[in-house]
């Protein structure tokens, strides 16, 4: 790098030396003037005189060089067209290749259109052979059907003759084991006669035995009539003091069986059997279990073991705003977290959050019975799952629109509210008996 900066000075040096002011004077009739050259004006036309020095060289190098490149450029123009005239000779063969091959193609076209007109031709006969076929095979199979359907009825034919002369054998047969029956017979009547005697005590003595027997048959069902008929009107009973109507419930349940109100129950023994005996004992069991099977629908116990009554079914003064309101359901106050059960068997219709009712379940029991759990702690059941009496479903809480821990707990018959205490009352006098 020393040697460039000596050499920048040197350059330095030399344009301060070479454009140092200078003063020129110009004489001119008589009168003296100085013309001064400054540094700055000198640097410029020095640059000016460079550049036109090298412009004038390059003028002359080209000037001496342009015949050698247009000697050049002719050249390659004879090279060029050269070239194009064996390109061009070329193109006319391929030319006349392109018409050879156009013929060509010509002809194989009018032959590929020949042979798919053959090939059409030849299509539309094998069409026509293929349906030929199966027409003869439809033929053929219809005259092997008919030929199959006289052959079973030929073997039909063999094999009821073969059975006539069976039967025919077989009747010879009887016809000599009858006469022989009959020479038997009729050597035999005196013996026949005394036997009949004693047959005929025989048949009296069995007719009493059987008088006996309805006779026991007919006091049986009539203290089965009477014990189906007490357990039927308990039942009923249990039910109407739940506040229900048996009969609509059951009609509701069976329509066919109870659209008159259900079978005739007997109110003493003397009208309990009519005259068809068995089909009136049959009415009274099937209306028997159609009311047990309604009374194991009804939910007659409480949910929860131990609680209080907080707050009854009806018209009620509300716990927030104090004005009175109607109360669809029962407050059964209890410890948090007691467990709530199912009061009997059901299945779960609903359960999740349900606005001020907080957590809910809700059971439908069959009959048109769905009971209601609100204010829950936790859901312990999922919707669609079948649970009997006792399961746990939840635990007791406050959760939704409650001022402490209860369990509103509501009963609805046919989508109405109705009392649950009534339903808890009925059920101490089933469990009781």
């Amino acid at each position: 790098m020393e040697w460039l900066f000596r050499i920048v000075n040197g350059v330095v040096r030399f344009l301060s030396a070479a454009t140092e002011t200078r003063e020129f004077v110009v004489r001119r009739r008589g009168r003296v003037r100085y013309l001064t050259l400054s540094r700055w004006v000198q640097i410029p036309l020095f640059l000016c005189f460079i550049g036109f020095v090298g412009w004038f060289a390059h003028i002359s190098i080209v000037y001496h060089g342009y015949d050698a490149i247009i000697k050049s450029k002719n050249e390659d123009l004879a090279r060029a067209i050269s070239h194009n005239r064996a390109l061009s000779g070329k193109v006319s063969d391929m030319q006349s290749d392109i018409t050879d091959v156009v013929g060509t193609l010509k002809k194989s076209h009018h032959n590929l259109v020949g042979l798919i007109t053959q090939n059409d031709n030849f299509n539309v006969a094998i069409k026509k052979l293929k349906e030929e076929l199966r027409v003869s095979e439809r033929k053929r199979g219809e005259q092997l059907r008919r030929q199959a359907a006289l052959n079973a009825q030929l073997k039909g034919l063999e094999r009821q003759l073969t059975k006539a002369e069976k039967v025919s054998a077989r009747l010879n047969q009887k016809v000599d084991e009858t006469k022989s029956e009959l020479t038997t017979a009729l050597v035999d009547r005196g013996a026949f006669a005394s036997a009949r005697d004693w047959l005929q005590k025989r048949v009296d003595r069995l007719e009493q035995r059987i008088k006996f027997l309805r006779k026991t048959q007919k006091n049986a069902l009539v203290a089965v009539s009477e014990r189906t008929a007490q357990d039927i009107r308990k039942i009923t009973g249990i039910i109407e003091k739940a506040g229900l109507d048996a009969s609509k419930l059951l009609q509701a349940f069976k329509p066919e069986a109870y659209s008159a109100g259900g079978p005739f129950i007997p109110a003493g023994a003397e009208n309990a059997i009519l005259e068809d005996d068995d089909a009136i004992l049959d009415q009274h069991l099937t209306h028997w279990e159609d009311l047990n099977k309604l009374l194991r629908s009804l939910p007659l116990i409480a949910p929860v073991d131990h609680y209080n009554l907080s707050s009854k079914f009806g018209r009620r003064r509300d716990p927030f705003n104090k004005k009175w309101a109607q109360h669809q359901g029962i407050d059964l106050a209890s410890r948090p977290r007691s467990t709530v059960f199912a009061p009997a068997n059901g299945k779960v219709i609903f359960a999740g959050w349900k606005g001020r009712y907080g957590r809910v379940i809700e059971l439908d029991h069959g009959f048109g019975i769905v009971t209601r759990y609100g204010h829950l702690r936790r859901i312990s059941v999922k919707r669609g799952k079948r649970v009997k009496l006792g399961d746990k479903i939840g635990e007791l809480g406050s959760s939704g629109r409650s001022t402490g821990p209860h369990l509103h707990y509501e009963i609805r018959v046919n989508k109405k509210a109705v009392d649950p205490l009534n339903f808890i009352k009925a059920g101490k006098d089933v469990f009781k008996g």
